[in-house]
């Protein structure tokens, strides 16, 4: 969701827009966390945690640290038929992410505006020579209505996953069907706190996507994000401050590297071998809908 005014986005710079989450999405319990054997604790971030620069911004136990930091652009492109722009994040500009994240690592995000809609390809590449844990996922958030016309409870979400996270202290758990609320498979309206979680059991497409869908039929418009099968996870989120709903591609569910020290069945940690380079991708569209 967009800032009210400018003023706004210059007080809280990171709070708009879709957050990437880097290299955790989620939470880890105070920040303290286990791989091979050893407990690491994430550091602070390079700046505080300060009105200037918005809420939340120093909390190192959410969401990893790249979506707080600022990124450094390196390409723009614009011309009639589209806009793009790249930008990279690593240990060279923030070596303070180093102290609890002893890894070397090279993360880059190219977004592409065009008539198809938005596209977001998230990429890591492990120019290390040990294995580069990680998770990620992308914080999107769709406006509701679509449209000038009803409100947020008159649209539908709709998201076809078979398997909701159960949760004990807030942490995840296990997997269970869905049913009632949290079966978004034939939609359920946008209502906050209804559905909030950590879906998963979500088939891809013949290309390799999967798509979860804000309905709007007052405006007779469909929101629609798009995410490679790379990240079978979709945590569903209506915002308690704004009109609006998220479905963000997750590769994991939260806690994951303390999931993975446990060997939880799908805890989905990835390790990405020295040299190797990983992408995956969202495309954010609308579309008329009858």
């Amino acid at each position: 969701m967009g800032p009210p005014t400018l003023d706004d986005l210059r007080v809280q710079p990171t709070w708009w827009g879709t957050p990437l989450l880097w290299p955790f999405p989620g939470r880890i319990p105070g920040a303290r966390y286990t791989y091979q054997g050893t407990e690491y604790k994430f550091g602070p971030p390079d700046r505080p945690d300060d009105p200037e620069h918005g809420e939340g911004a120093g909390r190192v136990d959410m969401h990893g640290f790249v979506r707080h930091l600022p990124w450094r652009v390196t390409a723009q492109v614009a011309d009639d038929v589209h806009a793009s722009v790249t930008a990279v994040f690593t240990p060279d500009d923030h070596p303070g992410t180093l102290e609890g994240y002893p890894h070397q690592y090279h993360v880059s995000a190219t977004y592409i505006l065009d008539n198809d809609g938005l596209r977001l390809d998230f990429t890591v590449h492990n120019p290390g020579d040990a294995g580069l844990p990680f998770g990620y996922g992308a914080h999107p958030y769709i406006r509701t209505p679509l449209g000038p016309d009803g409100a947020m409870g008159d649209c539908t979400a709709q998201v076809p996953a078979t398997l909701a996270w159960s949760h004990r202290e807030g942490h995840p758990e296990t997997t269970t069907p869905v049913s009632g609320v949290r079966d978004l498979i034939n939609g359920q309206p946008v209502e906050r706190g209804a559905y909030n979680g950590i879906y998963t059991g979500i088939d891809a497409d013949a290309d390799g996507w999967w798509s979860g869908h804000v309905i709007d039929k007052a405006n007779r418009t469909q929101a629609t994000v798009h995410a490679t099968a790379n990240q079978p996870y979709c945590v569903v989120f209506v915002a308690p401050w704004g009109d609006g709903i998220c479905f963000e591609p997750w590769t994991c569910p939260g806690d994951v590297f303390n999931l993975a020290a446990n060997d939880v069945d799908g805890h989905g940690l990835i390790v990405l071998p020295p040299g190797d380079t990983w992408t995956a991708s969202m495309r954010i569209t609308a579309a008329p809908h009858a």
